[in-house]
Order: C-alpha cells, then sequence, then structure tokens
C-alpha cells in the first residue's frame, strides 16, 4: 500500500510539474502605504502565453479573503499591472509593481509600485515588499493561494455568465461587459457578448455556428460585417477575450472598441 502511495504522489507531482511548465509564482507581503498590511500572490508565464493571475490579500480587513487580481506582465522590466476584482466583477483597484532582486538568496522583491482606487483617485505606494516566504529558489504561498490561471475551465462545465465594471470618469458611473455562454453540443457554445467600457462593441454566435472549444479556449471568426475575431481562454474563476484581427475590423463598433478584456464568473 505504501508504494503505491509514492507512486501516485511522484505521478501526481510529474502531472503539476508538466501543467506547470514556464510559469513562475511570486509571493510578497508588507504594507501598502506603510501602514495597510497586504500579501500579494500570483503566477505568471515566463513566456508571457497566457496573463498573470492571483490574488490580493489584507489579513486585517473586518472580513478578511484573497481577492482575485488578473492583468499583464511587461517583459524586460519585470513590471506587472493587475486589476482588483470583486466577485460580481466590479474592478475595486488597480495596481502596478516592479519586481527585482530574482538573483537573491532571500527572494525578489517589489522594488517600487503603486495601488489605486479607479473610482476615488485614492493611492497606496508599494515600495520594498519582499517575498512572503522563499525557500532554495522557490516562493511558497499561503494555503488559501489555489493558483487560479492553472484552473482551466472544463469544456463541459464553463460558466453561464462573466462580467466586469469599471469606473468611468467621463460618464461618472461603473461601466463594463457581459458574457454569456448556453450549451450547443459537445464542446461548443452559442455566445453573446456586449462589452461598453465607454462605447459599445456587441456580438453573438451565428445561430448555425457555435464556437467550438479547444480545451479551455476558442477563437471565433467574422463576428460582424467588418470580419472582427477574437480568441476567447476561459478558466474556473474568469476569462479573457484578446482580438485576433486588425485594427480596421474594430470599426463596426464604433470608437474601436473590442470584446477585449477579462471577465469574472458570476451568479447571475
Amino acid at each position: 500500500m505504501k508504494r503505491i502511495t509514492v507512486l501516485l504522489c511522484a505521478l501526481l507531482f510529474t502531472a503539476l510539474g508538466t501543467y506547470a511548465d514556464g510559469f513562475e509564482t511570486l509571493c510578497f507581503s508588507g504594507k501598502m502605504g506603510g501602514k495597510i498590511s497586504v500579501i500579494i500572490a500570483f503566477d505568471y508565464h515566463v513566456d508571457n502565453e497566457t496573463c498573470p493571475a492571483g490574488y490580493i490579500y489584507y489579513p486585517k480587513a473586518k472580513n478578511p479573503a484573497p481577492i482575485l487580481i488578473v492583468g499583464d506582465y511587461l517583459q524586460g522590466e519585470n513590471v506587472f499591472v493587475f486589476n482588483e476584482y470583486q466577485p460580481d466583477g466590479t474592478i475595486s483597484g488597480t495596481l502596478t509593481i516592479k519586481v527585482d532582486g530574482f538573483e537573491r538568496a532571500d527572494g525578489p522583491y517589489i522594488a517600487e509600485g503603486e495601488w489605486t482606487n479607479p473610482k476615488t483617485g485614492k493611492s497606496f505606494i508599494i515600495k520594498d515588499m519582499h517575498s512572503y516566504k522563499y525557500y532554495h529558489g522557490a516562493s511558497y504561498t499561503p494555503e488559501w493561494f489555489d493558483h487560479p490561471v492553472f484552473q482551466r475551465a472544463n469544456p463541459a462545465h464553463i460558466g453561464k455568465h462573466y462580467s466586469y465594471k469599471q469606473w468611468n470618469d467621463g460618464y461618472g458611473d461603473y461601466m463594463g461587459g457581459d458574457v454569456t455562454f448556453h450549451a450547443a453540443g459537445k464542446n461548443q457554445v452559442h455566445f453573446t457578448i456586449c462589452n461598453s467600457p465607454g462605447n459599445i462593441a456587441e456580438g453573438k454566435s451565428s445561430p448555425n455556428r457555435p464556437a467550438v472549444l479547444q480545451g479551455n479556449s476558442f477563437t471565433y471568426d467574422n463576428v460582424n460585417e467588418c470580419g472582427y475575431g477574437f480568441k476567447c481562454q476561459i478558466y474556473d474563476k474568469f476569462l479573457v477575450i484578446s482580438s485576433t484581427t486588425d485594427f480596421d475590423t474594430f470599426n463596426c463598433f464604433g470608437a474601436n472598441t473590442t470584446f477585449e478584456a477579462v471577465y469574472v464568473k458570476v451568479e447571475k
């Protein structure tokens, strides 16, 4: 029995190692603005094949819970830019950090950064925030960290509704987007998308042409008469849409708005 258990553990770690190929985990703890305790943990792909994602956690909050962060990695500069998403998709903060000291024995650290409330404009400087735990060249994370970018949605069980809301100063209100899916056969879905961060981009799959999932993603061409196309990558807690066609195909939506955004899985 012991031998079987050891073998299963070995197979599990081999599978995780393969699945995590090219990914690195970073975790930092410290204080924002010198007074707000915070832990920031996320995974990123060294070749930028997926967006970095993780959580920001405020341990001294009234009801502390990990808050999803998803963003971009600026290769060559070691800069990460994140939005902080509440469970209903509301962007409650923006976070920009520059990481340095990858060669240090005690791990990398946040050399400089800033967290900002997009509605109020209130911000906190982040400086000299060090690795949470770092042993033998690896970052260790708190027990609540579940590697959201590894949790790729099963084609048979993707969510029905994804959404986000961001503050728009011009309108003085929150604006954003929604994606809804309904099943159209094995590994196929119909979608309806409306994205209006300022101007409106909307479209849906053709009645006889559902999106075909390849693993946790699909690419869909010719959404409208301008030939707009996009790629959708779906994870358990969020999805990411990126355009696959050039600038000329954005014209149908007006003001060059597209479907591009991070949408959080929500319950209607």
